[in-house]
């Protein structure tokens, strides 16, 4: 991969994310922080991705960026942390897998549907590992 496919990668990335904080209703001054954040998680996802080609650790690894990013602009703006956290894992969200099995289940390739759900599968256990993990510290840590 070069670097001005990355480039353009993180460049569209932001742009989703804005445009998923604009429909949802991100109050304007925080539209930059959820672009940034969008666009730097899915740059670490495909860094990750590219030195381990590893779906599950890629999307961990950038998820865990992702939430500790939220919870930071969440105090620092004093808003919900989800309020950044949802537009920035947009471009992690297995769409993609869950279409291509879908379709090759319609077209009754159970072999290939399989290989897409698993690997979908694997992103969304990524993601989810990744929240949990940096929510479990922090809200642990509040406590003690």
């Amino acid at each position: 991969m070069q670097f001005t496919d990355l480039l353009t990668e993180v460049l569209v990335t932001a742009l989703g994310s804005l445009a998923f904080g604009i429909v949802y209703k991100v109050k304007r001054n925080r539209l930059p922080a959820v672009a940034a954040g969008g666009g730097i998680g899915w740059m670490i996802y495909r860094l990750l991705f590219l030195a381990m080609e590893n779906i599950f650790l890629s999307n961990m690894g950038a998820t865990l960026f992702a939430t500790v990013y939220s919870e930071m602009l969440a105090r620092k703006k004093k808003a919900p942390v989800v309020v950044f956290l949802l537009p920035c894992l947009i471009p992690l969200v297995p769409g993609g897998g869950l279409y291509y099995a879908m379709s090759w289940m319609v077209r009754r390739d159970v072999q290939q549907a399989m290989s897409y759900l698993g690997k979908a599968c694997e992103a969304a256990l990524g993601i989810a590992a990744g929240i949990l993990l940096v929510s479990v510290i922090i809200h642990r840590n509040r406590t003690a």
